[in-house]
């Protein structure tokens, strides 16, 4: 089984949203359990919210990857925005903050949380379900 998926939308909030599910509807082929699978869909769904609210310039545009390496699937969104510098160790948010709660979300969601040098690309990794009932690590 493949795990190529590789889109680009437009940016903006509505193809967010068909983006979360199409990617959802890909990585269900997996069989992650449902609630591993409603917790990548929540962080898969905040990393296209920021990149629809943060990475939105006039024409612009995200795109989203997913494949299979190894013992882990892995999903990628880059959106065209200037990007932002990401705190390798960012605390939580207190409960009154305004903002922050995307990215802890990712990284308490998801096995592994990667932003690239320019903060314009996250990656989201989780272990395959497989890999996890024969204790694999990466």
């Amino acid at each position: 089984m493949t795990g190529d998926f590789r889109a680009s939308f437009p940016n903006t909030r509505r193809a967010a949203a068909f983006a979360r599910r199409s990617l959802i509807a890909h990585i269900a082929s997996f069989g992650y359990p449902d609630g591993d699978l409603a917790d990548i869909e929540t962080a898969v769904g905040e990393a296209l919210a920021n990149a629809a609210e943060h990475g939105h310039e006039i024409n612009s545009g995200f795109e989203v990857r997913v494949f299979v390496e190894r013992d882990r699937i892995v999903i990628e969104v880059q959106d065209e925005g200037r990007g932002f510098l990401c705190s390798p160790t960012a605390a939580k948010p207190t409960h009154d903050a305004p903002r922050g709660f995307g990215i802890y979300l990712m990284r308490n969601l998801m096995d592994e949380v990667a932003f690239d040098e320019r903060g314009s690309c996250v990656r989201l990794t989780k272990r395959l379900p497989v890999a996890r009932q024969h204790g694999a690590c990466g």
